[in-house]
């Protein structure tokens, strides 16, 4: 959830590559939900706003013009952060023990670098693939392979930048051939692993 004055929104997950530039002066206030937690404000599942921009006044009862001119006549950092959680609180839901689950589930993709496939959440957390992809498409917006490959990704960059061989690589990621990692690798990051091998030699 993004306010800046005359241009606020709410911007679901970006599933790719994406770039925002921000220059010259002026002021905007950012919402990071964590993963899941959105869709207590949503009617319908969270992949409906993958890659989409809506207006704030979609998902929440007020005048946004009214809303911002309060928002940013504020001075102090804290006051501007109270006045937003007041509007999140206004419609708060209920507490949902899905969203935690699911925050354990992205947190073992983050911290393990062994999670190269669904079947391997499937294993550990005893919930089946189908329930898996169903939760990830309604709380997240995106699929649990999606999720796997993006984070698997952030550590290929790491790895290529030492020195790594491609092709160990794209097996210890799961792949069984080096042209499909390339091909995800370059949807993510913007260029192929050459490329961006030779970009920072």
């Amino acid at each position: 959830m993004v306010f800046q004055p005359g241009n606020s929104y709410i911007c679901g997950i970006e599933s790719r590559k994406s770039v925002n530039i921000l220059q010259d002066q002026g002021q905007i206030v950012g919402v990071l939900f964590r993963p899941g937690a959105f869709h207590c404000y949503v009617q319908a599942p969270v992949s409906t706003l993958t890659d989409q921009v809506v207006n704030i006044s979609d998902y929440f009862n007020l005048d946004i013009n009214t809303f911002e001119e309060q928002l940013f006549a504020l001075k102090n950092k804290e006051e501007k952060i109270v006045i937003v959680e007041q509007l999140l609180q206004q419609s708060m839901p209920e507490h949902d023990k899905t969203v935690d689950l699911l925050n354990e589930v992205i947190d073992k993709i983050v911290y393990n670098a062994d999670i190269t496939k669904v079947e391997h959440l499937v294993d550990q957390f005893g919930i089946s693939k189908r329930t898996l992809q169903r939760w990830f498409n309604q709380y997240i917006g995106v699929s649990p392979k999606w999720v796997i490959r993006r984070y698997r990704m952030h550590e290929a960059i790491e790895l290529i930048e030492r020195g790594a061989d491609m092709t160990q690589l794209a097996m210890d990621l799961g792949y069984f051939d080096q042209a499909h990692f390339s091909k995800d690798f370059k949807a993510a990051i913007g260029k192929s692993p050459k490329q961006y091998a030779k970009n920072n030699d």
